[in-house]
């Protein structure tokens, strides 16, 4: 999952042209990100069943958007994109801080959900652009995905070029949202990772 999400995150989207084919390349690889997540937590009967659910209503919205490419279908992409990447990202959390020790396996989980803000974020200011139209960004004059992707990291990781730039109140509202996210986010994770190494040692030496 950690890879595909850097792969489709840093290397397709961003190359890819939309007018080329490249939009149906990168459906087929969220696709297969859609199913990784369902493989993720496949172990958890109760994770499995609500995250299947949200992968299928996505999946299904996400194919739906290519047949009728309309304003309506495009909103419900984003809302079922948003809605599954929240569900996986919540499981992902979950199985993260559960008690035990330190793995590399959730160092990953953590990585992966800081990668799915990004990209819930990235569907919303899709999302708002194309409730509120195209004066709700400044330097975005069409509606691709890319263009979304790079803003929503920008602001996530609080880099702001300023080349592209909220405008309207709900856009700049979300934007701060995300970066106080971006920022609280590892903070409360490596001090949260920290104590559960600890508290697992201080176990293990009262064991001995």
């Amino acid at each position: 999952m950690l890879l595909l999400l850097l792969f489709f995150i840093f290397v397709l989207s961003p190359l890819l042209n939309p007018d080329r084919g490249g939009d149906i390349l990168i459906k087929i690889t969220y696709s297969v990100i859609l199913l990784t997540g369902i493989l993720s937590v496949s172990r958890n009967k109760r994770y499995k069943t609500v995250v299947t659910i949200f992968a299928v209503i996505a999946f299904l919205v996400n194919w739906i958007s290519v047949i009728a490419p309309g304003r309506t279908v495009l909103i419900a992409n984003d809302f079922a994109l948003i809605l599954f990447n929240i569900i996986f990202a919540i499981a992902m959390l979950i199985k993260t801080f559960k008690p035990g020790d330190i793995t590399f396996h959730r160092i990953e989980g953590s990585v992966v959900v800081y990668l799915l803000a990004g990209l819930i974020f990235t569907n919303v200011f899709h999302a708002v652009y194309l409730v509120a139209g195209s004066s709700s960004f400044n330097n975005i004059s069409e509606a691709e995905f890319k263009d979304f992707l790079y803003f929503s990291f920008t602001s996530l990781t609080t880099m702001g070029y300023g080349d592209i730039t909220p405008v309207h109140p709900m856009a700049r509202s979300l934007a701060n949202f995300e970066a106080l996210i971006g920022q609280l986010y590892p903070a409360i994770l490596i001090a949260r990772l920290v104590s559960m190494e600890f508290e697992s040692s201080m176990r293990k030496k009262e064991k001995k």
